[in-house]
C-alpha cells in the first residue's frame, strides 16, 4: 500500500469522527440484513425512536430520531425507499436517504431450484456542518433455494465518497452465503470480500431471526479482518433487535450492541443502545413463512362454504386463479374475520393468489406454495376426489 493511499485511508477515519450522524442508519432499529423478499412486506412504515450512541473515540450522545420507509413488490421485482432524520446532543442534526430495487427470475422454468437476482441502491447522508456522503452499488447474484435451505453466490461493484475529497473509492465485493430455516427461525451466514484501493478486507456475517406470536427477534454477529497490521483496524460486532406487536400495525421496537464501520464511506462504527415505537399498515415478519404439509380441503367444505384464509388488517381482499383465468373476484368475510373462497370448485390442485387492498398479492400463511416460473410465489388449493 503506497503511502498516499494509507493517508487516504486514515483521512477517511479522521473525516467520518467528525461527523455524528452515522448512527441514523441504525437508529430507526435493526441492523439490514439480506433476507429473501416476503410478499407480506408493509407499504409504508414509520419509526420513532430515541438513543444513546458512543463512537469509538468520542463520548456517548443522546438523539432521537424518525425513519420512514415504503416498498412496492410485484411478482418478480422489488423496490424501496427508506429516509431518517436525527438530533444529535450539542451536535446538530443529520439526514439520510436510500432506495434499493432488485428484481429476479428462473430462467430455466417454475421447477428449477436456480434463480437469478439483481440488484442497485443509492444513498446519502448529509449534516448540518455541511459535510456529506454518497454511495452506489450494484448486485448480481444467482441463488439455489430449496423449501428450508438456499445458498447464493455473486458480486457487487460499489462507489463512495464523501465532501471532504474530490476522489471518488470503488470497491469490488465478491460474496457468498447459505441460509437455512426450521419452523419460525430462520439462519443466514454470509462471507464478503471488500476490495479497496487494492487492499482487501474479508468479512463474515451470522444472522439468526425469530418469528413467533407477537415477537419478531434477531441477534447478529460478524466480524472483519483489516489489511493493516498492527494498526488496530480489525473489527468485531454484534447485537440485537426485537420488536412486540401490539397489534398488526403498532410495535415497541429496542436494539442495542455495537455496529461496524463502513469501509467504503471511512465512517467510523460504535455502540448503541435504543427504544421506540413503530407504526405501519401491517405488519412484516423478518422470515418468510412456511407451510407445513399442503392442507387438502372436501368438495363437502368446497360446497358449504367453509373454506377462508385469514388476512390480518384486510379491508378488502379478491381471489384470482387458474380455474378462471386469474381473473380477480372479490372474497366476503364469515362472522370470525376470514375471506371465504368461493364455492362451485371440483376436485383438483389449483393454484392462486389473493389481492389485497388494491396494493399487494400474497399467498396467505400457512397455504403451500411453489414457484409461478415468473420469479414470484404462488399457492395452492388442493380439493381431494372422494373417488
Amino acid at each position: 500500500m503506497s503511502p498516499r493511499e494509507t493517508a487516504n485511508h486514515l483521512r477517511y477515519g479522521r473525516a467520518g469522527l467528525r461527523v455524528l450522524f452515522l448512527a441514523a442508519f441504525v437508529l430507526p432499529i435493526g441492523i439490514s440484513n439480506p433476507v429473501e423478499v416476503c410478499a407480506q412486506a408493509p407499504r409504508w412504515q414509520i419509526d420513532l425512536s430515541g438513543s444513546r450512541i458512543q463512537y469509538d473515540t468520542t463520548t456517548a450522545l443522546n438523539a432521537p430520531s424518525i425513519s420512514t420507509l415504503a416498498e412496492w413488490q410485484r411478482p418478480s421485482m422489488f423496490a424501496r425507499l427508506s429516509g431518517s432524520g436525527t438530533g444529535f446532543q450539542g451536535a446538530g442534526w443529520s439526514a439520510q436517504g436510500r432506495g434499493d430495487v432488485a428484481g429476479w427470475f428462473s430462467p430455466l422454468g417454475a421447477l428449477n431450484p436456480l434463480r437469478l437476482e439483481f440488484a442497485g441502491t443509492g444513498g446519502g447522508s448529509r449534516h448540518s456542518s455541511g459535510f456529506s456522503s454518497f454511495i452506489v452499488r450494484g448486485d448480481a447474484r444467482i441463488h439455489a433455494r430449496g423449501r428450508s435451505v438456499g445458498g447464493w453466490t455473486g458480486a457487487s461493484l460499489a462507489s463512495a465518497r464523501n465532501s471532504l475529497d474530490t476522489a471518488s473509492v470503488t470497491g469490488v465485493i465478491p460474496s457468498a452465503g447459505l441460509w437455512v430455516q426450521r419452523g419460525p427461525i430462520r439462519a443466514t451466514l454470509s462471507y464478503v470480500r471488500t476490495k479497496i484501493l487494492g487492499d482487501t478486507y474479508p468479512e463474515a456475517n451470522l444472522a439468526i431471526s425469530l418469528s413467533r406470536g407477537p415477537i419478531d427477534l434477531t441477534v447478529y454477529g460478524g466480524l472483519r479482518q483489516s489489511p493493516f497490521a498492527g494498526v488496530g483496524l480489525d473489527e468485531r460486532w454484534g447485537g440485537a433487535t426485537g420488536a412486540v406487536w401490539i397489534n398488526p400495525q403498532a410495535a415497541l421496537i429496542v436494539a442495542a450492541g455495537r455496529y461496524s464501520s463502513d469501509v467504503m464511506q471511512g465512517l467510523p462504527g460504535g455502540r448503541f443502545a435504543s427504544v421506540g415505537i413503530r407504526l405501519t399498515r401491517r405488519r412484516a415478519r423478518p422470515i418468510p413463512l412456511l407451510a407445513r404439509a399442503p392442507i387438502v380441503y372436501t368438495p363437502e367444505a368446497t360446497r358449504a362454504g367453509s373454506i377462508g384464509f385469514e388476512v390480518d388488517g384486510a379491508r378488502r381482499v379478491e381471489i384470482a386463479g387458474d380455474w378462471n383465468a386469474w381473473q380477480r373476484v372479490p372474497l366476503s368475510q364469515d362472522a370470525s374475520g376470514r375471506w371465504i373462497v368461493p364455492v362451485g370448485l371440483g376436485p383438483g390442485v389449483y393454484r392462486f393468489n389473493l389481492w389485497v387492498d388494491d396494493e399487494r398479492w400474497i399467498v396467505p400463511e400457512g397455504v403451500s406454495e411453489i414457484d409461478d416460473g415468473y420469479g414470484g410465489r404462488v399457492g395452492l388449493l388442493i380439493i381431494s376426489n372422494p373417488g
